[in-house]
């Protein structure tokens, strides 16, 4: 079970999919915080946003999602795990290279996104209490 505190940073540029997304993880518990763009989401971060989990789109108007992961903003947020959810597809090898913690390829179930952030929150759990 998640634990309540569950903090997501949604960074997704279709509003219909963010709203839903959001309304599914608020369901499951997490609290929300969505982000239209990555210079958006990368403001939050700067302004101390310290999201237990990035559900990171790659394909957003403007920046990518990739120039998200190589700020300072995330840096000084800890970089928290990160789950990309793109319809494109991304190599292992890219993901590797930004260190991301789990890929959803677009169109995904809502139950693998809740298995997939709930896992990942709770192996960092394990490892804080480590």
């Amino acid at each position: 079970m998640t634990p309540i505190a569950s903090h997501v940073l949604l960074v997704e540029d279709d509003e219909t999919l963010g709203g839903l997304l959001s309304v599914h993880l608020r369901a499951r518990g997490y609290q929300v915080t969505v982000a239209p763009t990555a210079e958006i989401a990368t403001d939050l971060l700067g302004k101390g946003l310290k999201p237990d989990i990035v559900l990171l789109d790659i394909n957003l108007p403007g920046e990518t999602g990739w120039s998200v992961l190589r700020s300072q903003a995330f840096e000084s947020a800890g970089r928290p795990p990160v789950v990309v959810a793109s319809a494109m597809s991304v190599s292992p090898a890219r993901l590797r290279e930004f260190g991301v913690a789990g890929y959803l390829p677009k169109p995904f179930a809502m139950d693998t996104l809740g298995t997939t952030l709930d896992r990942l929150l709770n192996s960092e759990d394990r490892e804080r209490t480590s």
